[in-house]
Protein backbone atom coordinates (compact mmCIF):
# COMPACT_ATOMS: atom_id res chain seq x y z
CA UNK A 1 0.00 0.00 0.00
CA UNK A 2 1.00 3.98 -0.53
CA UNK A 3 2.74 5.21 2.43
CA UNK A 4 1.96 8.60 3.85
CA UNK A 5 2.89 11.28 1.03
CA UNK A 6 5.31 13.93 2.30
CA UNK A 7 3.44 17.39 0.71
CA UNK A 8 6.64 19.12 0.88
CA UNK A 9 7.82 16.38 -1.78
CA UNK A 10 4.54 17.26 -3.21
CA UNK A 11 4.69 20.44 -3.89
CA UNK A 12 8.73 20.35 -5.08
CA UNK A 13 9.38 20.60 -8.48
CA UNK A 14 6.07 19.65 -9.72
CA UNK A 15 5.11 23.01 -11.86
CA UNK A 16 7.78 25.82 -12.21
CA UNK A 17 7.30 28.74 -14.18
CA UNK A 18 9.49 30.25 -16.27
CA UNK A 19 9.32 33.93 -17.98
CA UNK A 20 10.16 34.54 -21.88
CA UNK A 21 13.28 35.79 -21.58
CA UNK A 22 14.72 34.50 -18.52
CA UNK A 23 16.90 31.66 -17.83
CA UNK A 24 16.05 29.24 -14.61
CA UNK A 25 19.65 27.60 -13.11
CA UNK A 26 20.29 25.23 -11.15
CA UNK A 27 23.53 24.88 -8.81
CA UNK A 28 25.99 22.34 -8.91
CA UNK A 29 25.10 20.64 -12.42
CA UNK A 30 26.09 17.74 -13.23
CA UNK A 31 28.33 17.73 -16.47
CA UNK A 32 26.75 16.08 -19.34
CA UNK A 33 27.56 12.95 -21.06
CA UNK A 34 30.39 13.59 -23.41
CA UNK A 35 32.39 16.07 -21.94
CA UNK A 36 32.31 19.72 -23.80
CA UNK A 37 30.74 18.37 -27.39
CA UNK A 38 27.84 19.26 -29.03
CA UNK A 39 24.78 16.59 -27.62
CA UNK A 40 24.07 13.83 -29.70
CA UNK A 41 21.00 13.52 -31.49
CA UNK A 42 20.75 10.03 -32.40
CA UNK A 43 17.85 8.46 -32.39
CA UNK A 44 18.91 5.43 -30.30
CA UNK A 45 20.08 8.41 -27.52
CA UNK A 46 16.95 9.85 -27.82
CA UNK A 47 15.03 7.05 -26.75
CA UNK A 48 17.19 6.03 -24.68
CA UNK A 49 17.61 9.36 -22.61
CA UNK A 50 13.87 10.82 -23.09
CA UNK A 51 11.78 7.35 -23.52
CA UNK A 52 8.48 9.54 -23.29
CA UNK A 53 9.59 11.93 -25.69
CA UNK A 54 8.60 15.87 -24.58
CA UNK A 55 4.84 17.71 -25.02
CA UNK A 56 3.28 21.02 -24.49
CA UNK A 57 -0.23 21.68 -22.97
CA UNK A 58 -3.27 24.09 -22.29
CA UNK A 59 -2.01 27.27 -24.65
CA UNK A 60 -3.10 31.10 -23.72
CA UNK A 61 -2.32 33.84 -25.19
CA UNK A 62 0.82 34.19 -23.31
CA UNK A 63 1.68 30.56 -21.88
CA UNK A 64 2.17 26.88 -22.77
CA UNK A 65 3.13 24.15 -20.69
CA UNK A 66 6.28 22.41 -21.52
CA UNK A 67 7.12 19.07 -20.60
CA UNK A 68 9.57 15.97 -20.75
CA UNK A 69 10.97 12.97 -18.69
CA UNK A 70 14.68 11.67 -18.63
CA UNK A 71 15.02 8.34 -17.96
CA UNK A 72 18.03 8.50 -15.32
CA UNK A 73 20.65 6.01 -15.67
CA UNK A 74 20.74 4.77 -11.84
CA UNK A 75 17.94 4.90 -9.33
CA UNK A 76 17.42 7.89 -7.21
CA UNK A 77 20.31 9.83 -9.54
CA UNK A 78 19.25 13.46 -9.95
CA UNK A 79 19.89 15.02 -13.29
CA UNK A 80 19.98 18.59 -14.83
CA UNK A 81 17.89 19.30 -18.15
CA UNK A 82 18.34 22.27 -20.58
CA UNK A 83 15.59 23.44 -22.16
CA UNK A 84 15.46 25.87 -25.27
CA UNK A 85 12.24 27.84 -26.66
CA UNK A 86 12.38 29.52 -29.83
CA UNK A 87 10.26 31.31 -32.53
CA UNK A 88 11.94 29.11 -35.72
CA UNK A 89 12.70 25.83 -35.95
CA UNK A 90 16.56 26.63 -36.41
CA UNK A 91 16.57 28.02 -33.00
CA UNK A 92 18.04 30.78 -33.68
CA UNK A 93 15.53 32.96 -32.63
CA UNK A 94 15.63 32.23 -28.86
CA UNK A 95 13.03 33.70 -26.54
CA UNK A 96 13.72 31.22 -23.52
CA UNK A 97 16.68 28.81 -22.25
CA UNK A 98 17.72 27.39 -18.88
CA UNK A 99 18.23 24.62 -16.68
CA UNK A 100 16.42 22.57 -14.38
CA UNK A 101 17.02 19.74 -12.06
CA UNK A 102 14.76 16.42 -12.26
CA UNK A 103 14.49 13.82 -9.57
CA UNK A 104 12.90 10.60 -8.35
CA UNK A 105 10.73 12.60 -6.36
CA UNK A 106 8.44 13.94 -9.51
CA UNK A 107 9.67 10.87 -11.69
CA UNK A 108 12.25 12.49 -13.38
CA UNK A 109 9.35 14.33 -15.22
CA UNK A 110 9.66 18.19 -15.96
CA UNK A 111 6.76 20.40 -16.50
CA UNK A 112 7.24 24.40 -16.99
CA UNK A 113 4.82 27.22 -17.40
CA UNK A 114 6.29 29.12 -20.00
CA UNK A 115 4.91 32.57 -19.51
CA UNK A 116 5.83 36.32 -20.91
CA UNK A 117 4.76 34.86 -24.71
CA UNK A 118 2.97 36.02 -27.78
CA UNK A 119 -0.50 35.16 -28.64
CA UNK A 120 -1.36 32.91 -31.79
CA UNK A 121 2.09 32.31 -32.00
CA UNK A 122 3.82 29.00 -33.23
CA UNK A 123 7.11 28.09 -30.91
CA UNK A 124 9.46 25.34 -30.88
CA UNK A 125 11.11 23.65 -28.01
CA UNK A 126 13.67 20.82 -26.92
CA UNK A 127 15.57 19.81 -24.40
CA UNK A 128 19.17 18.37 -23.25
CA UNK A 129 20.30 16.14 -20.84
CA UNK A 130 23.14 13.40 -20.40
CA UNK A 131 24.64 14.46 -23.60
CA UNK A 132 21.97 14.03 -25.22
CA UNK A 133 19.09 16.47 -27.26
CA UNK A 134 15.77 15.40 -27.36
CA UNK A 135 13.65 15.70 -31.17
CA UNK A 136 12.27 19.34 -31.19
CA UNK A 137 8.62 19.66 -30.30
CA UNK A 138 6.06 22.38 -32.00
CA UNK A 139 3.72 24.00 -29.89
CA UNK A 140 1.06 27.42 -30.22
CA UNK A 141 -0.58 29.54 -28.12
CA UNK A 142 -3.71 30.88 -27.83
CA UNK A 143 -5.13 34.10 -29.84
CA UNK A 144 -6.08 36.96 -27.59
CA UNK A 145 -9.88 36.49 -26.50
CA UNK A 146 -11.14 39.30 -28.88
CA UNK A 147 -8.79 38.18 -31.90
CA UNK A 148 -11.04 36.75 -34.75
CA UNK A 149 -9.49 33.31 -35.94
CA UNK A 150 -11.04 31.02 -36.60
CA UNK A 151 -9.34 27.66 -35.11
CA UNK A 152 -9.31 24.07 -36.09
CA UNK A 153 -8.54 21.63 -33.36
CA UNK A 154 -8.99 18.13 -32.15
CA UNK A 155 -10.62 15.86 -29.53
CA UNK A 156 -10.07 12.03 -28.01
CA UNK A 157 -10.68 9.66 -25.24
CA UNK A 158 -9.85 6.29 -24.85
CA UNK A 159 -6.68 4.79 -25.53
CA UNK A 160 -6.17 1.85 -24.21
CA UNK A 161 -2.61 0.13 -24.98
CA UNK A 162 -3.13 -3.50 -23.79
CA UNK A 163 -2.71 -4.92 -27.42
CA UNK A 164 -3.62 -2.12 -29.34
CA UNK A 165 -2.61 0.57 -31.52
CA UNK A 166 -2.91 4.30 -32.12
CA UNK A 167 -3.17 4.54 -35.66
CA UNK A 168 -5.61 7.75 -34.92
CA UNK A 169 -3.25 9.71 -34.14
CA UNK A 170 -1.02 9.11 -37.46
CA UNK A 171 -4.66 9.61 -39.14
CA UNK A 172 -5.15 13.12 -37.95
CA UNK A 173 -1.46 14.34 -38.33
CA UNK A 174 -2.47 13.16 -42.62
CA UNK A 175 -5.15 15.65 -42.32
CA UNK A 176 -3.04 18.86 -41.43
CA UNK A 177 -1.82 20.85 -38.55
CA UNK A 178 -4.64 21.87 -36.09
CA UNK A 179 -3.95 24.18 -32.93
CA UNK A 180 -4.98 22.32 -30.31
CA UNK A 181 -6.31 18.49 -29.13
CA UNK A 182 -9.20 18.26 -26.39
CA UNK A 183 -8.24 14.64 -24.57
CA UNK A 184 -11.38 13.87 -22.61
CA UNK A 185 -10.41 11.23 -20.53
CA UNK A 186 -9.05 7.53 -19.97
CA UNK A 187 -5.69 8.13 -21.01
CA UNK A 188 -4.83 4.87 -19.09
CA UNK A 189 -6.00 2.37 -18.22
CA UNK A 190 -5.68 1.06 -14.68
CA UNK A 191 -5.73 -2.51 -15.22
CA UNK A 192 -2.89 -4.84 -16.47
CA UNK A 193 -5.10 -7.15 -18.92
CA UNK A 194 -8.66 -6.98 -17.96
CA UNK A 195 -10.03 -10.03 -20.53
CA UNK A 196 -13.56 -8.70 -20.58
CA UNK A 197 -12.41 -5.68 -22.66
CA UNK A 198 -8.46 -5.99 -22.82
CA UNK A 199 -6.62 -7.88 -25.52
CA UNK A 200 -3.45 -9.74 -24.17
CA UNK A 201 -0.50 -8.77 -26.20
CA UNK A 202 3.33 -10.05 -26.14
CA UNK A 203 4.23 -6.20 -27.54
CA UNK A 204 1.56 -4.53 -25.97
CA UNK A 205 1.54 -5.33 -22.68
CA UNK A 206 1.60 -3.39 -18.95
CA UNK A 207 3.43 -5.14 -16.06
CA UNK A 208 2.56 -3.34 -12.95
CA UNK A 209 5.35 -3.25 -10.32
CA UNK A 210 2.60 -4.16 -7.26
CA UNK A 211 -1.04 -3.90 -8.53
CA UNK A 212 -4.25 -4.91 -6.41
CA UNK A 213 -5.74 -8.48 -7.21
CA UNK A 214 -9.12 -8.65 -9.19
CA UNK A 215 -8.86 -11.76 -9.10
CA UNK A 216 -7.01 -14.15 -7.87
CA UNK A 217 -3.70 -15.21 -9.84
CA UNK A 218 -5.62 -12.92 -12.86
CA UNK A 219 -5.93 -9.25 -13.50
CA UNK A 220 -4.48 -6.42 -11.66
CA UNK A 221 -5.41 -2.89 -11.06
CA UNK A 222 -2.69 -0.01 -10.33
CA UNK A 223 -2.97 0.28 -6.72
CA UNK A 224 0.39 2.42 -6.02
CA UNK A 225 1.93 5.50 -7.37
CA UNK A 226 4.73 3.57 -8.91
CA UNK A 227 1.80 1.21 -10.47
CA UNK A 228 0.23 4.40 -11.81
CA UNK A 229 3.93 5.84 -12.73
CA UNK A 230 4.50 2.20 -14.90
CA UNK A 231 1.34 2.81 -16.70
CA UNK A 232 1.91 6.80 -18.54
CA UNK A 233 5.46 5.46 -18.53
CA UNK A 234 4.18 3.05 -21.10
CA UNK A 235 1.23 4.34 -22.55
CA UNK A 236 3.71 7.66 -23.04
CA UNK A 237 6.40 5.01 -24.70
CA UNK A 238 4.17 4.76 -27.99
CA UNK A 239 5.95 6.42 -31.09
CA UNK A 240 2.03 7.85 -32.39
CA UNK A 241 1.56 9.33 -29.16
CA UNK A 242 4.84 10.77 -28.85
CA UNK A 243 4.25 12.20 -32.61
CA UNK A 244 0.97 14.03 -31.66
CA UNK A 245 2.55 14.96 -28.80
CA UNK A 246 5.30 16.64 -30.26
CA UNK A 247 3.48 18.55 -32.55
CA UNK A 248 -0.28 18.98 -31.05
CA UNK A 249 -0.49 20.97 -27.34
CA UNK A 250 -3.23 18.83 -25.45
CA UNK A 251 -5.73 20.40 -23.27
CA UNK A 252 -6.59 17.09 -20.72
CA UNK A 253 -9.35 16.30 -18.62
CA UNK A 254 -9.41 12.66 -16.99
CA UNK A 255 -12.37 10.66 -16.55
CA UNK A 256 -12.76 6.87 -14.54
CA UNK A 257 -10.02 4.75 -15.68
CA UNK A 258 -6.79 7.45 -14.70
CA UNK A 259 -7.71 6.26 -11.31
CA UNK A 260 -10.38 3.30 -11.49
CA UNK A 261 -13.41 2.25 -13.64
CA UNK A 262 -16.52 4.00 -12.86
CA UNK A 263 -15.15 5.52 -9.69
CA UNK A 264 -16.63 8.49 -8.00
CA UNK A 265 -14.87 10.82 -5.78
CA UNK A 266 -12.25 8.45 -3.93
CA UNK A 267 -14.11 5.41 -4.17
CA UNK A 268 -13.34 2.21 -6.67
CA UNK A 269 -15.97 0.01 -8.13
CA UNK A 270 -13.51 -2.59 -8.31
CA UNK A 271 -15.45 -5.59 -6.48
CA UNK A 272 -18.74 -6.69 -6.54
CA UNK A 273 -18.77 -9.06 -3.69
CA UNK A 274 -19.66 -7.52 -0.61
CA UNK A 275 -16.26 -5.82 0.40
CA UNK A 276 -18.11 -2.84 1.72
CA UNK A 277 -16.67 0.85 1.03
CA UNK A 278 -14.23 0.84 -1.58
CA UNK A 279 -13.03 4.35 -0.17
CA UNK A 280 -9.16 4.40 -1.73
CA UNK A 281 -7.68 8.07 -0.74
CA UNK A 282 -4.22 6.87 -0.88
CA UNK A 283 -4.77 5.35 -4.20
CA UNK A 284 -6.55 8.25 -5.84
CA UNK A 285 -3.81 10.09 -4.52
CA UNK A 286 -1.75 8.15 -6.51
CA UNK A 287 -3.40 8.22 -9.38
CA UNK A 288 -3.57 12.03 -9.33
CA UNK A 289 0.11 12.80 -8.81
CA UNK A 290 1.39 10.44 -11.59
CA UNK A 291 -1.25 12.40 -13.77
CA UNK A 292 -0.21 15.98 -12.57
CA UNK A 293 3.20 14.39 -13.17
CA UNK A 294 2.84 13.11 -17.22
CA UNK A 295 0.28 15.46 -18.15
CA UNK A 296 1.25 18.80 -19.35
CA UNK A 297 -1.86 20.84 -18.04
CA UNK A 298 -1.85 24.22 -16.12
CA UNK A 299 -3.55 23.42 -12.86
CA UNK A 300 -1.24 24.16 -10.43
CA UNK A 301 0.81 21.36 -8.38
CA UNK A 302 -0.78 19.58 -5.58
CA UNK A 303 -2.22 16.21 -6.21
CA UNK A 304 -4.09 16.65 -2.97
CA UNK A 305 -6.08 19.37 -3.84
CA UNK A 306 -5.92 18.85 -7.30
CA UNK A 307 -8.76 20.68 -9.35
CA UNK A 308 -9.19 20.21 -13.10
CA UNK A 309 -12.35 22.01 -14.60
CA UNK A 310 -11.26 24.90 -15.87
CA UNK A 311 -12.12 27.57 -19.10
CA UNK A 312 -9.40 28.34 -21.81
CA UNK A 313 -10.83 30.96 -24.44
CA UNK A 314 -9.22 30.88 -27.64
CA UNK A 315 -10.25 34.12 -29.36
CA UNK A 316 -13.47 35.48 -30.07
CA UNK A 317 -15.21 32.42 -31.51
CA UNK A 318 -14.14 30.16 -29.04
CA UNK A 319 -14.65 29.32 -25.19
CA UNK A 320 -13.94 25.46 -23.97
CA UNK A 321 -15.50 25.01 -20.23
CA UNK A 322 -13.89 21.63 -19.38
CA UNK A 323 -15.84 19.34 -16.15
CA UNK A 324 -14.99 17.20 -13.71
CA UNK A 325 -17.58 14.34 -13.69
CA UNK A 326 -15.65 12.21 -11.08
CA UNK A 327 -14.25 14.17 -8.10
CA UNK A 328 -17.28 15.14 -6.94
CA UNK A 329 -20.06 12.95 -8.23
CA UNK A 330 -22.47 10.98 -5.94
CA UNK A 331 -22.20 6.75 -5.82
CA UNK A 332 -24.55 5.07 -8.81
CA UNK A 333 -28.10 5.40 -7.72
CA UNK A 334 -28.09 1.12 -7.39
CA UNK A 335 -25.53 -0.23 -5.07
CA UNK A 336 -24.34 -3.32 -6.60
CA UNK A 337 -24.41 -5.10 -3.34
CA UNK A 338 -27.82 -4.28 -2.49
CA UNK A 339 -30.68 -6.91 -2.32
CA UNK A 340 -33.26 -6.66 -5.46
CA UNK A 341 -35.90 -6.24 -2.59
CA UNK A 342 -34.05 -3.11 -0.92
CA UNK A 343 -34.66 0.55 -2.02
CA UNK A 344 -32.89 3.91 -1.10
CA UNK A 345 -32.83 4.53 2.80
CA UNK A 346 -36.05 6.37 3.76
CA UNK A 347 -37.85 6.11 0.48
CA UNK A 348 -41.30 6.79 0.75
CA UNK A 349 -43.90 3.66 -0.03
CA UNK A 350 -44.49 5.66 -3.64
CA UNK A 351 -40.42 4.84 -4.94
CA UNK A 352 -40.12 1.02 -5.94
CA UNK A 353 -37.27 -1.27 -5.01
CA UNK A 354 -34.18 -1.42 -7.09
CA UNK A 355 -35.51 -5.08 -8.74
CA UNK A 356 -38.51 -2.23 -10.53
CA UNK A 357 -34.89 -1.07 -12.11
CA UNK A 358 -34.34 -5.15 -13.11
CA UNK A 359 -32.01 -5.71 -10.71
CA UNK A 360 -32.49 -9.74 -9.87
CA UNK A 361 -28.49 -10.40 -9.34
CA UNK A 362 -26.73 -9.47 -6.34
CA UNK A 363 -23.20 -8.56 -6.55
CA UNK A 364 -23.21 -7.83 -9.74
CA UNK A 365 -22.72 -4.40 -12.14
CA UNK A 366 -25.51 -5.72 -14.75
CA UNK A 367 -28.67 -4.27 -13.33
CA UNK A 368 -26.91 -1.84 -11.17
CA UNK A 369 -24.43 -0.16 -13.54
CA UNK A 370 -25.40 -1.82 -17.03
CA UNK A 371 -28.28 -2.36 -18.79
CA UNK A 372 -30.86 -0.78 -16.18
CA UNK A 373 -34.97 -0.51 -17.25
CA UNK A 374 -35.19 2.77 -17.74
CA UNK A 375 -39.13 3.14 -16.39
CA UNK A 376 -38.20 1.83 -12.93
CA UNK A 377 -34.77 3.35 -12.54
CA UNK A 378 -36.22 6.86 -13.18
CA UNK A 379 -38.37 6.59 -10.14
CA UNK A 380 -35.89 5.58 -7.96
CA UNK A 381 -33.27 8.28 -9.39
CA UNK A 382 -36.16 10.91 -9.24
CA UNK A 383 -36.03 10.49 -5.43
CA UNK A 384 -32.19 10.52 -4.63
CA UNK A 385 -31.81 13.17 -7.04
CA UNK A 386 -27.25 12.20 -7.22
CA UNK A 387 -25.33 14.76 -8.57
CA UNK A 388 -22.36 13.99 -11.33
CA UNK A 389 -21.14 17.68 -10.92
CA UNK A 390 -21.32 18.46 -7.06
CA UNK A 391 -23.16 21.82 -6.02
CA UNK A 392 -20.00 24.02 -6.37
CA UNK A 393 -18.73 22.86 -9.86
CA UNK A 394 -22.04 23.23 -11.34
CA UNK A 395 -22.78 26.36 -10.40
CA UNK A 396 -19.35 27.08 -11.55
CA UNK A 397 -20.05 25.21 -14.70
CA UNK A 398 -23.29 27.23 -15.73
CA UNK A 399 -22.03 30.42 -15.16
CA UNK A 400 -18.82 29.82 -17.19
CA UNK A 401 -21.21 29.05 -20.12
CA UNK A 402 -23.74 31.48 -20.31
CA UNK A 403 -21.28 34.52 -19.34
CA UNK A 404 -19.42 33.68 -22.10
CA UNK A 405 -19.31 35.87 -25.02
CA UNK A 406 -17.49 33.43 -27.35
CA UNK A 407 -19.79 32.44 -30.73
CA UNK A 408 -19.25 28.87 -29.31
CA UNK A 409 -19.24 27.63 -26.18
CA UNK A 410 -17.59 24.19 -26.11
CA UNK A 411 -18.45 21.95 -23.06
CA UNK A 412 -15.84 19.03 -22.47
CA UNK A 413 -17.60 16.41 -20.72
CA UNK A 414 -16.16 13.08 -19.69
CA UNK A 415 -19.44 11.37 -20.62
CA UNK A 416 -22.31 11.19 -22.68
CA UNK A 417 -25.40 13.74 -22.25
CA UNK A 418 -27.66 12.07 -24.82
CA UNK A 419 -30.05 9.73 -23.65
CA UNK A 420 -29.01 5.73 -24.65
CA UNK A 421 -32.43 3.95 -24.23
CA UNK A 422 -32.68 0.41 -26.00
CA UNK A 423 -36.26 -0.51 -26.85
CA UNK A 424 -36.52 -4.54 -26.59
CA UNK A 425 -40.34 -4.21 -25.99
CA UNK A 426 -40.35 -5.84 -30.05
CA UNK A 427 -38.26 -7.91 -30.40
CA UNK A 428 -38.47 -12.09 -30.31
CA UNK A 429 -37.04 -12.72 -26.54
CA UNK A 430 -37.81 -13.71 -23.46
CA UNK A 431 -40.66 -11.83 -21.88
CA UNK A 432 -38.38 -10.75 -18.81
CA UNK A 433 -36.29 -8.86 -21.60
CA UNK A 434 -38.76 -6.53 -23.08
CA UNK A 435 -38.79 -3.51 -22.21
CA UNK A 436 -36.69 -0.21 -22.17
CA UNK A 437 -33.20 -0.46 -21.14
CA UNK A 438 -30.01 2.51 -20.41
CA UNK A 439 -26.76 0.85 -21.74
CA UNK A 440 -25.38 2.15 -18.78
CA UNK A 441 -26.18 4.53 -16.05
CA UNK A 442 -22.64 5.57 -15.33
CA UNK A 443 -23.12 8.00 -17.78
CA UNK A 444 -25.33 10.96 -17.56
CA UNK A 445 -28.27 8.61 -18.14
CA UNK A 446 -27.53 7.73 -14.28
CA UNK A 447 -28.05 11.12 -13.04
CA UNK A 448 -31.25 12.58 -14.95
CA UNK A 449 -32.35 15.11 -12.62
CA UNK A 450 -29.21 16.81 -12.96
CA UNK A 451 -28.81 17.02 -16.62
CA UNK A 452 -32.58 18.35 -17.04
CA UNK A 453 -31.60 21.16 -14.23
CA UNK A 454 -28.52 21.41 -16.71
CA UNK A 455 -30.30 21.57 -20.24
CA UNK A 456 -32.67 23.78 -19.22
CA UNK A 457 -30.58 26.33 -17.65
CA UNK A 458 -28.97 26.61 -20.96
CA UNK A 459 -31.39 27.10 -23.08
CA UNK A 460 -31.61 30.56 -24.73
CA UNK A 461 -27.69 30.16 -24.50
CA UNK A 462 -26.59 30.16 -28.15
CA UNK A 463 -24.34 27.75 -29.84
CA UNK A 464 -23.47 25.50 -26.88
CA UNK A 465 -21.44 22.56 -28.05
CA UNK A 466 -20.88 19.40 -25.94
CA UNK A 467 -17.63 17.19 -27.13
CA UNK A 468 -17.61 13.67 -25.64
CA UNK A 469 -15.58 10.49 -25.39
CA UNK A 470 -16.09 7.51 -23.12
CA UNK A 471 -18.70 5.22 -24.46
CA UNK A 472 -16.48 4.17 -27.47
CA UNK A 473 -18.47 5.46 -30.64
CA UNK A 474 -18.90 8.43 -32.98
CA UNK A 475 -22.11 10.08 -32.41
CA UNK A 476 -24.28 12.58 -33.28
CA UNK A 477 -27.06 14.37 -31.02
CA UNK A 478 -29.38 17.19 -30.49
CA UNK A 479 -30.43 17.17 -26.82
CA UNK A 480 -33.63 18.56 -25.27
CA UNK A 481 -34.90 19.09 -21.92
CA UNK A 482 -36.91 16.15 -22.07
CA UNK A 483 -35.21 13.80 -24.30
CA UNK A 484 -38.34 11.61 -24.24
CA UNK A 485 -40.20 14.39 -26.63
CA UNK A 486 -38.54 13.97 -30.17
CA UNK A 487 -41.47 16.69 -31.39
CA UNK A 488 -39.50 19.46 -28.63
CA UNK A 489 -37.10 21.99 -29.81
CA UNK A 490 -33.34 20.96 -29.45
CA UNK A 491 -30.84 23.29 -26.83
CA UNK A 492 -27.96 22.50 -27.68
CA UNK A 493 -25.77 19.63 -29.79
CA UNK A 494 -23.54 17.11 -28.83
CA UNK A 495 -20.73 15.26 -30.65
CA UNK A 496 -19.31 12.32 -29.39
CA UNK A 497 -15.77 10.83 -30.58
CA UNK A 498 -15.03 6.86 -30.40
CA UNK A 499 -12.03 5.72 -28.84
CA UNK A 500 -8.32 5.90 -29.82
CA UNK A 501 -8.07 2.33 -29.46
CA UNK A 502 -10.20 0.61 -26.70
CA UNK A 503 -13.02 -1.53 -27.75
CA UNK A 504 -16.06 0.05 -29.47
CA UNK A 505 -19.26 -0.44 -27.84
CA UNK A 506 -20.92 -2.39 -30.07
CA UNK A 507 -17.88 -4.65 -28.82
CA UNK A 508 -18.21 -4.29 -25.49
CA UNK A 509 -22.14 -5.37 -25.36
CA UNK A 510 -20.86 -8.87 -27.51
CA UNK A 511 -18.52 -9.60 -24.79
CA UNK A 512 -21.10 -8.79 -22.11
CA UNK A 513 -23.42 -11.81 -23.44
CA UNK A 514 -21.49 -14.08 -25.31
CA UNK A 515 -20.83 -16.72 -22.88
CA UNK A 516 -22.85 -16.09 -20.57
CA UNK A 517 -26.37 -18.33 -20.62
CA UNK A 518 -28.81 -15.29 -18.35
CA UNK A 519 -27.68 -13.32 -21.73
CA UNK A 520 -27.68 -15.70 -24.36
CA UNK A 521 -30.96 -14.47 -26.26
CA UNK A 522 -29.46 -10.92 -26.57
CA UNK A 523 -26.80 -12.26 -28.68
CA UNK A 524 -28.20 -11.65 -31.74
CA UNK A 525 -29.29 -8.32 -31.44
CA UNK A 526 -25.56 -6.81 -30.99
CA UNK A 527 -24.68 -6.86 -34.69
CA UNK A 528 -27.53 -4.46 -34.58
CA UNK A 529 -27.05 -2.34 -31.62
CA UNK A 530 -27.37 1.02 -33.89
CA UNK A 531 -30.58 0.26 -35.07
CA UNK A 532 -31.85 -0.77 -31.79
CA UNK A 533 -30.92 2.30 -30.45
CA UNK A 534 -32.77 4.60 -33.04
CA UNK A 535 -35.52 3.34 -31.69
CA UNK A 536 -36.41 5.10 -28.50
CA UNK A 537 -33.05 7.14 -28.39
CA UNK A 538 -34.73 10.02 -30.77
CA UNK A 539 -31.98 12.61 -29.58
CA UNK A 540 -29.33 10.45 -32.16
CA UNK A 541 -28.43 12.06 -35.62
CA UNK A 542 -25.73 9.61 -36.78
CA UNK A 543 -24.84 6.03 -35.06
CA UNK A 544 -21.48 4.37 -35.51
CA UNK A 545 -20.96 2.09 -32.89
CA UNK A 546 -18.46 -0.40 -33.80
CA UNK A 547 -15.02 1.59 -34.94
CA UNK A 548 -12.37 3.35 -33.48
CA UNK A 549 -11.03 6.53 -34.21
CA UNK A 550 -10.57 10.68 -33.67
CA UNK A 551 -12.30 13.45 -34.52
CA UNK A 552 -11.58 17.34 -35.77
CA UNK A 553 -13.41 20.51 -35.06
CA UNK A 554 -12.85 23.37 -37.69
CA UNK A 555 -14.72 26.49 -36.40
CA UNK A 556 -15.64 29.12 -39.56
CA UNK A 557 -16.16 32.06 -37.63
CA UNK A 558 -19.52 32.72 -36.30
CA UNK A 559 -21.04 31.21 -38.92
CA UNK A 560 -21.03 27.37 -38.31
CA UNK A 561 -18.64 24.60 -37.14
CA UNK A 562 -17.95 21.69 -39.15
CA UNK A 563 -16.68 18.45 -37.55
CA UNK A 564 -15.06 15.18 -39.20
CA UNK A 565 -15.22 11.66 -37.88
CA UNK A 566 -12.47 10.18 -38.84
CA UNK A 567 -12.83 6.28 -38.14
CA UNK A 568 -9.97 3.81 -38.10
CA UNK A 569 -10.38 0.65 -39.70
CA UNK A 570 -7.49 -1.32 -37.20
CA UNK A 571 -6.26 -0.72 -33.95
CA UNK A 572 -5.50 -4.64 -33.08
CA UNK A 573 -2.56 -4.50 -35.48
CA UNK A 574 0.91 -2.67 -35.56
CA UNK A 575 -0.21 -2.29 -39.33
CA UNK A 576 -2.86 0.81 -39.91
CA UNK A 577 -5.35 -0.10 -41.83
CA UNK A 578 -8.25 2.17 -43.99
CA UNK A 579 -9.58 5.73 -42.97
CA UNK A 580 -12.66 6.79 -43.56
CA UNK A 581 -14.77 9.83 -42.74
CA UNK A 582 -17.66 11.36 -41.91
CA UNK A 583 -18.82 14.93 -41.20
CA UNK A 584 -21.27 17.26 -39.81
CA UNK A 585 -22.17 20.86 -39.58
CA UNK A 586 -23.70 23.04 -37.24
CA UNK A 587 -25.02 26.69 -38.13
CA UNK A 588 -24.41 29.21 -35.55
CA UNK A 589 -28.23 30.03 -34.14
CA UNK A 590 -29.52 26.26 -35.36
CA UNK A 591 -29.03 23.48 -32.18
CA UNK A 592 -29.17 21.55 -35.05
CA UNK A 593 -26.39 18.51 -36.66
CA UNK A 594 -26.36 18.39 -40.59
CA UNK A 595 -24.66 15.30 -42.42
CA UNK A 596 -22.30 16.87 -45.13
CA UNK A 597 -21.95 14.89 -48.08
CA UNK A 598 -18.53 14.12 -49.37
Amino acid sequence: MLGPFDRRRFLQGLLVTVAAGATQACDDRQEPDGGGGPPSTDPADQARVFPQGLASGDPKPSSVVLWTRVAPPSAGEAIDVDYEVARDPGFSDLVASGSLRVSESTDHTLRIRLTGLDPYTTYHYRFVALGVQSVDGRTKTAPSPDADVSPRFAFASCQDYIGRYYHAYAALLAEGPVDFLVFLGDYIYETDGDPSFQTSSETRKVVLPDGLELEPGGTKAALTLADYRTLYRTYRSDPHIQAVHAQVPFICIWDDHEFANDCWQDHATDFNDLRGDEKSPDRRLAANRAWLEYQPADVGDDPAGLVIHRTLRYGKHVELVLTDQRSYRDDHVIPEGAQPSDKPAGAPDEVPPYVAAGKIFVNSEIFSRNFVKKDGFDLIEAYVQPTMLGADQKAWFLDAVKSSTATWKFWGSETQVVQMVLDLSSFDLPEAFKGLYYFTVDQWDGFRTERREIVEALAGTPNVVVLTGDIHGFYTAEIRVDPDDPTSEPVLVEYVTSGISSSPVQQIAKSAVDGNPDFEALGALVPQFDEVLAIASHEYGHRSSNVNGISIVEVDGAKEIRVTFLEVSEVREAQAGAVSKRRFRTRAGTNRVEPIAD
